[in-house]
């Protein structure tokens, strides 16, 4: 028996409710008497020494119910990583701009000398604080010279670091901006976390080097909001992984040749089953991008993804709008085939409402495409990128309860809509809002 879908609007009123306001400490107040004003050799050293070492005293001596201040405007270069642990009830302002290093080799031996992530930070309560000024507040990692050296047909240089892992509750992070992500941005696990006017350009200045694995934040927790912030990369803006549950992504701007709003992948491994549901992405623009509402999960993977929505949803110039498969393939990644290829991740209770603009049919896909097929189009024959739908459930009992409404897109050649759908099972999904079948689209309302 199919259980009722929350309608959109208590959806809607649940998640202005529970993540729009911030998070208020836990309910406890924690005053922070230290401050820690980090001092900087940047404009002194001519930009050539590292300012690594003040940044991990100042992290050291005010872990605790403090403040960290990098100074409005100054520049600091962080030529190391670095890991701060143990803080709790700790505001980073980040009124300055930090620099990474530029020499790719030694970047590369760090990173397989087993420093994957360059600014690691964890604990409770730990708020990142940047500056209005669009001037300031910057991580500036050089990405554009490790994907202008990507060799042809490959995708991306070994031993690229992954700017930062956030691991904190009952935080926020305000103004938060990168430039030139080398690898993805930041992955933030965690619960009651708000994030407000962030910004990531991994927008590559160069049409033959793109930037592979530029994600913007991967998500795992509860009680996360992303608001008000723009994304332009060359990988998901945001992708949420489990476990996930109660997340926002709303009135956000995603752009370049952004991957869009993802879940997973998922399924992977099969002994760690999916547990996610409540996500809302809501009020969205999404220009050039190859997606835009995304599922990926693995034939094999084992798991349960319930009560997910898209809505208001603003397309320009997108590959594949609306794209579920529950058959991922991923051209980087090396998988033994699963115990049981039969079984997938399920969903259930998905809508997908108010989508309207433009398909991409005459330049369809990116630069991440170094395979033939491409790996976006393996499993899809007799694409013609006029696609307004794509849903590929890998069994005829793993998709439920899908929802469409009023989805108002058009390729750009002005060709009909098409969809592409497999095993939706009328049965199961009785407001589909289309026949499951390959060909035209046609709105079951019009």
């Amino acid at each position: 028996m199919l259980l009722p879908k929350p309608t959109l609007l208590a959806l809607s009123l649940l998640f202005q409710q529970v993540l729009s306001v911030p998070p208020s400490n836990d309910g406890i107040s924690h005053p922070r008497s230290k401050k820690c004003v980090i001092p900087s050799q940047y404009r002194s050293s001519h930009g050539t020494a590292d300012d690594t070492p003040a940044i991990a005293r100042a992290f050291a001596q005010c872990a605790t119910d403090a403040t960290i201040i990098f100074q409005h405007g100054v520049n600091y270069n962080l030529f190391t990583p670095l890991s701060a642990t143990n803080l709790s009830n700790v505001e980073i302002r980040m009124h300055g701009n930090l620099h990474l290093p530029q020499d790719i080799p030694t970047v590369q031996a760090i990173v397989a000398s087993g420093h994957p992530t360059w600014i690691t930070l964890s604990g409770p309560r730990i708020d990142w604080t940047g500056s209005p000024d669009p001037q300031t507040s910057w991580i500036n990692s050089y990405g554009q010279a490790w994907w202008d050296a990507n060799p042809p047909k490959s995708a991306g240089l070994p031993n690229r670091p992954h700017l930062i892992s956030y691991t904190t509750s009952h935080a926020s992070i305000q103004h938060f901006r990168s430039r030139k992500p080398i690898a993805w941005t930041m992955k933030l696990h965690g619960s009651d976390i708000t994030v407000q006017n962030a910004i990531i350009d991994a927008s590559s200045s160069s049409p033959s080097s793109f930037p592979f694995n530029t994600d913007g934040f991967d998500i795992q927790g509860s009680r996360i909001s992303i608001t008000t912030s723009t994304f332009h990369n060359g990988d998901d803006a945001i992708a949420v992984g489990t476990n996930s549950h109660d997340i926002l992504f709303a009135h956000n701007t995603l752009g370049y040749e952004t991957h869009g709003m993802s879940i997973g992948s998922l399924g992977k491994d099969p002994s760690a089953p999916a547990n996610i549901s409540n996500l809302l992405f809501k009020d969205i623009t999404v220009t050039g991008g190859l997606y835009a509402a995304r599922f990926k999960s693995w034939s094999g993977g084992q798991g349960l993804v319930r009560n997910v929505t898209w809505q208001d949803i603003r397309v320009h110039n997108v590959t594949f709008p609306i794209f579920v498969t529950q058959s991922y393939v991923d051209q980087n990644a090396d998988r033994p085939a699963p115990d049981d290829p039969s079984s997938a991740v399920m969903m259930q209770d998905f809508t997908w409402a108010n989508f309207s603009g433009d398909i991409n049919s005459f330049h369809p896909g990116d630069g991440s495409c170094v395979t033939d097929p491409c790996w976006y189009d393996v499993g899809l024959p007799n694409l013609n990128h006029t696609e307004a739908v794509i849903i590929q459930c890998h069994t005829e009992s793993s998709c439920r309860n899908f929802v469409t409404e009023n989805i108002r897109l058009r390729p750009q050649n002005r060709e009909p809509a098409a969809v592409v759908c497999v095993n939706a099972m009328a049965a199961l999904n009785p407001d589909l809002g289309f026949d499951c079948k390959n060909g035209t689209f046609v709105p079951l309302s019009d």
